[in-house]
């Protein structure tokens, strides 16, 4: 887009309901920074199943204005306004109440309080739609291994460790000095076969060490009390999606629970503010300019311009797609 344009290309959606009739590009004013804040232009935004799930209603907090909401939680551009020092710098930026309360990332800009700029400088080696694929999913897995608090050399079991969410946390719980024991539905993949008894693959996997925490990313119910019942005492269970079951509950034994002084713990990234999302980034920040953090391997990008291309992305997140959904503007 041209610096002399007065509008932008945004996607938007007026009211809840289906991906393919509730969102629609269309043509809206660039936004005006309030003061002490600046403008970003957007090179890629990542599509996420929350932002899937947002269009559908799934979030009550989301807000409308009069010409409705635009979506996006993540993204990657460059400062094209604000404080002089950061004219032209490539940042990324997460979280927040992006997309719900205020407008998101699925535009050609977004604007920032200019006091984050400080902390949202991007890897020098990740390329835009590539920064913009990790925002939530290593702000989530960041969240999980924090409260999953693993002692170097200590095992950890990951559910669901092929999956976006699940292979960062491999990654950070690597930088962490702890061990990832990954899982699978099969046998000789070089992990957990988690169709099978549990305790007697994980006293092999950890040389008999047992396991201090599981990071659920699946929601199974027979998972989560196989699982749980395979933590070693005084072990953590962390969760960030609710159970795939009637009324969505888990069932387990409390006796046991306690006995065991195990402890459960819900990730919810909504909560986290802005400035607390990318200061989360900023730790991430030297570990994938080290190349120990690495963004999704399979990445699909998609023209901001092309609406029907876009529509479908939001469509393949909703089927659960193992490749990262970008947007990207080629007009920036």
């Amino acid at each position: 887009m041209a610096e002399s344009a007065k509008t932008q290309t945004v996607l938007r959606f007026s009211a809840p309901g289906p991906v393919a009739s509730a969102l629609s590009l269309t043509s809206l004013p660039i936004p005006k920074p309030a003061p002490g804040h600046a403008l970003i232009r957007v090179h890629a935004s990542a599509i996420n199943p929350s932002d899937e799930k947002n269009v559908h209603g799934a979030f009550p907090q989301t807000t409308f204005s009069a010409y409705g909401r635009i979506p996006g939680r993540d993204f990657a551009g460059t400062v094209v306004s604000g404080p002089e020092q950061y004219i032209g710098k490539s940042v990324w930026g997460t979280g927040g109440q992006n997309g719900f309360e205020q407008d998101g990332s699925h535009a050609e800009y977004v604007t920032v309080d200019e006091n984050y700029l400080s902390v949202m400088a991007m890897p020098s080696n990740l390329s835009f739609p590539q920064a913009a694929s990790c925002g939530v999913g290593f702000l989530t897995a960041s969240m999980m291994v924090e409260k999953a608090a693993p002692k170097e050399g200590e095992y950890v079991l990951i559910l669901g460790s092929s999956g976006a969410v699940g292979t960062a946390c491999k990654q950070l719980l690597k930088l962490a000095g702890a061990v990832p024991v990954e899982t699978s539905r099969k046998s000789g993949s070089g992990s957990i076969n988690i169709t099978e008894e549990l305790p007697s693959q994980i006293a092999s996997a950890t040389g008999g060490k047992g396991i201090v925490a599981v990071i659920d990313t699946v929601g199974e119910t027979t998972l989560f009390k196989k699982s749980l019942e395979a933590l070693s005492s005084e072990g953590r269970y962390i969760i960030i999606t609710a159970a795939k079951s009637p009324g969505m509950l888990f069932t387990f034994n409390a006796l046991a629970f306690y006995r065991s002084n195990l402890s459960m713990h819900g990730i919810n990234t909504l909560p986290v503010s802005f400035l607390q999302a990318v200061q989360q980034l900023a730790k991430l920040k030297k570990g994938f300019e080290d190349g120990v953090l690495t963004p999704p391997a399979s990445i699909d990008e998609v023209d901001l311009q092309d609406e029907k291309a876009v529509i479908a992305a939001y469509e393949k997140v909703g089927a659960g797609t193992k490749a990262k959904q970008v947007i990207v503007n080629k007009n920036a």
